[in-house]
């Protein structure tokens, strides 16, 4: 194995990566780099650590089908002016 793939032990330390290979199939998890996964988790890291002061989740059933509403509330972070 080359010694840029990740180690078990740094898959049990890191929170990010443990969600993250946990909704991936494990032969895909295991082809992965550090400096990949670095990068995975700068672009997406803040958004699994972030969380709100309000968090509501509600799954609604209607007719046939199920539908669900997400409420967030919680301090203003992004830039004023955004493109």
């Amino acid at each position: 194995m080359p010694k840029n793939r990740l180690t078990k032990n740094y898959f049990k330390i890191d929170p990010f990566i443990q969600h993250f290979f946990a909704r991936i199939p494990p032969q895909t998890a295991a082809t992965f780099t550090h400096t990949q996964l670095a990068e995975l988790k700068k672009v997406f890291g803040n958004r699994a650590v972030n969380r709100h002061a309000v968090d509501v989740r509600l799954s609604i059933p209607f007719i046939k089908k199920r539908f669900y509403i997400v409420f967030l509330l919680g301090k203003e972070k992004r830039l004023k002016r955004r493109l």
